[in-house]
């Protein structure tokens, strides 16, 4: 019976030190600015809003869409410098160079051209 006891405190233990150790990483992370990088995205031509977008940041697994009225945004973002990517059907690739930074507005507004003639 004793020796159970003494498990179960240091598996308490554990289970407490391995908590606190992930609050503390959490914490860090936190203390870490974090950014947003925004824009609106329309058509070089008609100046219409374009719904649907794929917008990436090269270089990360991060992708977003456009809205109805052609935005977009990326939440949590490290400072630094990002290559923003986009695509849609029918639209020339774009990619423009941003350099995130806090207490800045990180704000792209893009013209995608018209594949058509």
């Amino acid at each position: 019976m004793g020796k159970l006891i003494f498990v179960t405190f240091i598996l308490s233990c554990f289970v407490i030190s391995a908590t606190l150790a992930a609050d503390d990483a959490k914490d860090k992370e936190s203390a870490t600015a974090k950014i947003s990088i925004s824009g609106t995205i329309i058509d070089e031509t008609t100046g219409e809003s374009l719904a649907g977008v794929s917008v990436s940041l090269e270089g990360t697994d991060r992708t977003v869409y456009t809205d109805f009225d052609g935005k977009f945004k990326f939440s949590g973002v490290a400072p630094g410098e990002y290559t923003i990517k986009t695509t849609f059907i029918s639209y020339k690739a774009f990619s423009s160079k941003v350099n995130a930074e806090p207490n800045k507005k990180n704000a792209l507004n893009v013209k995608l051209k018209s594949l058509a003639m």
